[in-house]
């Protein structure tokens, strides 16, 4: 079965996949992310993706105000769903948690 589906006025999807409910499910998935940005509240959305070293495709929608994202995530028994709660990256995320952060004095001189 195949679908096309309209995301916005410059993504259109084909979908084709040869179990009908395999096509609805990723059509019905891939059509209702999430418009609006869980942790500003707001912030209008847009689609983005992007490829690793290894060929690893992130699906993600990222918020235009405060830059939060939410992911799209795959089951591992087959099927996708989207990460409701946004989430802001921040580089220093995947320091050790037994890390100390630097300390500043009041002209931002690392002590």
């Amino acid at each position: 079965m195949k679908a096309t589906v309209k995301l916005n006025e410059r993504v259109t999807l084909m979908i084709e996949e040869q179990k009908e409910m395999e096509t609805l499910h990723k059509a019905i998935i891939l059509a209702n992310y999430p418009k609006v940005c869980s942790k500003c509240n707001g912030g209008a959305v847009i689609l983005d993706s992007n490829k690793d070293k290894e060929a690893n495709v992130y699906v993600n929608v990222v918020c235009l105000k405060c830059g939060a994202k939410a992911k799209l995530g795959q089951y591992k028994a087959g099927g996708y769903f989207w990460h409701r709660d946004f989430e802001i990256y921040n580089k220093n995320q995947s320091a050790q948690a037994d890390e100390v952060p630097p300390e500043f004095d009041e002209n931002g001189q690392e002590v």
